[in-house]
């Protein structure tokens, strides 16, 4: 066995933490009940839409007790910006009542352009900003290759000052310019000329083309002959060292050797200007957590409720493999999952090491965590990782990942790193588990549910929120972890004959809405791979038994019964929350490349989302609960909810399928909750 920390203790290091936070939460008895319903709550990617949706889920969710009975909040991408919030704020404030207050929520929703916020001037002046921000980081990460080309350039003027060689270059280069370099450069005008015409006139001719390339590939072969003849002729006569000359050489050769050491691309690419965004707009009310390392957001050995409250957050991120030796991943655009969370960091394949011990890690912050795991554009992609890809997107500086200490190398190396490398390995695709930095990005490259981690650690319920945009409901991060549950971890997610998400989710074109807004599945283990004493074996389950209850919650709209009477005037905000389906009938699967919500766009989503989560509990009349009159719904009555159909809100004839698997418009619904359904807003209005 290898000496790497594995998943397994990760996980024992875990229970021992959780069981801690729920006896100061809920009491011994939860704590030791803790292998019996295990609760993880699960917010996908997709952006800012994500993150909107979310916060209005976990609304209401804390309204009614659910939120700080979750053991993890595993987060990736779009819904760590949510979790982020629910971290730092719950430890600001010191209390769960404090969260989604309506000065926070006024000023996210302000900021729904969070890359450039703003109106007006402000906004013109925050898009300069940007633009500067990004040529200014562009600039900044031409330092570290510019180091190693200073180095190789003037090796060549070092060994002539050094006596190895004769500088006589450009001499050299003169004697040939004559006979070859105008012929060349007349020659290749020529051809490209030539070509030009050719495929505008033969647009469909098949060869053609291609022999033109190659003519101009021999005229940039002579053109590099060019110049290569006088450098190898400079290489033809030997003279004496001169002292003054070695001095100078060697002291810029250190000072360019030493500045490589500091040209970290962490601090130089533009993941830096996209965290602060990030941090600004929905960490700004926790002007004291701000910036709090992972390290610190679980800690239920402290007297302060507030260091314990919120759940166990899991910062889900990929760990890139594009030049991995490892021959389980060769021949594939393999990937890891690579976790970030308050005890250990890491992966499967490199192992994990305590955060608050390790170097790199221990200084790693909440914003920079979710920074990492919200990078979409990246030259390692993950499973989406392509050669071509890497360079252009190195070129451009279009780089939010983050190098980060190799778990398998830490132990075995120097702490020192020489940063002009990094660059070509992600210029050539050279990103893998060899080196002593690892690259990881956004979570969404390997799975964009965060699920998988919930599913490894056997919680018995697991709501996931799957806010990624899905137009055409194909259901793709959903596949991706049904396949992933099945082979890495033997949990086959099997959904009940009346909840299948293609069936009831799907949008009709002669409907124009969906049927119902989650799904209900239930997992069985397959096999399990176990361990004891260091040893570890696989055991067999024939059929499946089962484990738990897996919620599968998709941003959905069901159709309305009716029209409020709403007044542009006078509520221009409802009355724009209300009409955003008609005009735009993507919503809520608007692109993720739409990280520009204005007013009205945030706010249907926030609304959106806390009926979302009202109608996942069967709660009808979200707008007769106030935030005082709430009751606590325990986990094990919610997990009956959703595995016997228990209901949560008073005594209901019909079971919970029959009243959600009808068409809403079957249902007799009462006035707050027909407009509630008609965008699933918030508001209360008169009709």
């Amino acid at each position: 066995m290898s000496d790497k920390t594995t998943y397994f203790e990760v996980i024992e290091e875990e229970d021992k933490l959780l069981r801690q936070r729920r006896a100061k939460i809920m009491g011994e008895e939860f704590a030791k009940a803790l292998a019996d319903n295990r609760f993880g709550i699960a917010l996908s990617g997709g952006g800012i839409r994500s993150a909107t949706i979310n916060l209005g889920i976990l609304k209401t969710l804390n309204k009614f007790g659910i939120l700080k009975q979750a053991d993890y909040l595993s987060t990736v991408s779009g819904g760590g910006y949510t979790g982020a919030y629910i971290q730092a704020t719950t430890r600001e404030e010191g209390q769960q009542g404090q969260l989604f207050a309506e000065e926070h929520i006024e000023y996210m929703r302000a900021r729904g352009e969070y890359m450039f916020p703003g109106s007006g001037w402000e906004k013109i002046w925050n898009q300069l900003t940007l633009v500067v921000a990004f040529l200014i980081s562009f600039l900044m990460s031409l330092v570290s290759p510019a180091i190693l080309v200073a180095l190789v350039v003037g090796s060549y003027f070092f060994c002539s000052y050094f006596g190895l060689i004769e500088l006589d270059f450009t001499t050299a280069l003169a004697e040939h310019w004559d006979w070859l370099l105008p012929e060349a450069l007349y020659i290749g005008i020529g051809v490209f000329l030539l070509h030009y015409v050719f495929n505008v006139a033969q647009l469909y001719k098949l060869d053609g083309s291609n022999l033109f390339n190659r003519l101009e590939a021999l005229v940039v072969a002579g053109i590099l002959v060019t110049f290569g003849w006088p450098l190898v002729k400079s290489f033809q006569s030997v003279k004496a060292p001169n002292a003054e000359q070695l001095l100078y050489f060697f002291t810029v050769g250190f000072i360019l050797i030493v500045l490589g050491l500091f040209t970290n691309p962490n601090a130089t690419s533009f993941h830096r200007f996209y965290r602060k965004q990030l941090a600004d707009a929905f960490l700004h009310f926790a002007s004291q957590n701000k910036n709090i390392p992972i390290k610190d957001l679980c800690k239920p050995d402290s007297d302060r409720k507030k260091d314990y409250l919120a759940p166990y957050p899991l910062i889900n991120t990929c760990l890139n493999l594009q030049s991995s030796k490892d021959p389980n991943f060769q021949g594939a655009k393999a990937s890891d999952y690579f976790l970030l969370s308050p005890l250990y960091c890491g992966a499967k394949l490199v192992g994990y090491v305590p955060t608050a011990d390790t170097i790199g890690y221990r200084q790693m912050t909440l914003p920079a965590a979710i920074t990492i795991s919200a990078a979409a554009v990246n030259p390692g992609l993950g499973a989406y990782s392509n050669k071509l890809l890497s360079i252009l997107l190195t070129i451009f500086n279009l780089r939010l990942g983050f190098w980060t200490w190799n778990p398998l190398k830490i132990k075995t190396t120097w702490p020192i790193i020489w940063w002009p490398f990094y660059f070509f390995y992600e210029l050539l695709g050279r990103i893998g588990t060899d080196k002593k930095m690892v690259n990881i990005s956004d979570g969404g490259h390997i799975e964009n549910l965060g699920v998988l981690e919930l599913l490894r650690r056997k919680c018995k319920l697991i709501i996931s929120v799957d806010a990624g945009a899905d137009p055409d409901f194909l259901f793709a991060d959903l596949e991706n972890l049904t396949v992933r549950a099945r082979n890495e971890l033997g949990i086959d997610i099997r959904f009940r004959p009346d909840q299948i998400p293609e069936d009831i989710m799907r949008v009709k074109p002669s409907h124009g809405y969906s049927r119902k807004r989650f799904a209900i599945a239930d997992l069985y283990q397959l096999w399990e791979k176990k361990e004891k004493d260091g040893k570890e074996w696989v055991e067999h389950y024939p059929g499946g038994k089962k484990v738990g209850v897996y919620v599968y919650v998709k941003s959905t709209v069901t159709a309305p019964t009716g029209r409020p009477n709403i007044s542009a005037k006078e509520d221009p905000l409802k009355y724009g929350t209300y009409k955003y389906k008609i005009y735009n009938p993507d919503f809520p699967h608007e692109s993720t490349a739409d990280q520009f919500f204005d007013p009205i766009q945030w706010e249907s989503y926030y609304q959106l989302g806390q009926f979302v989560a009202a109608d996942i509990l069967g709660c009808n009349n979200l707008n007769d609960f106030d935030v005082e009159e709430a009751f606590t719904i325990p986990v094990d009555e919610l997990y009956r909810h959703f595995d016997e159909n228990m209901q949560l809100f008073g005594a209901v004839a019909l079971p919970l399928p029959s009243v959600r698997g009808r068409a809403i418009d079957e249902i007799v619904l009462d006035a707050a909750t027909q407009q509630e359904e008609i965008e699933g807003t918030a508001t209360e209005y008169e009709m």
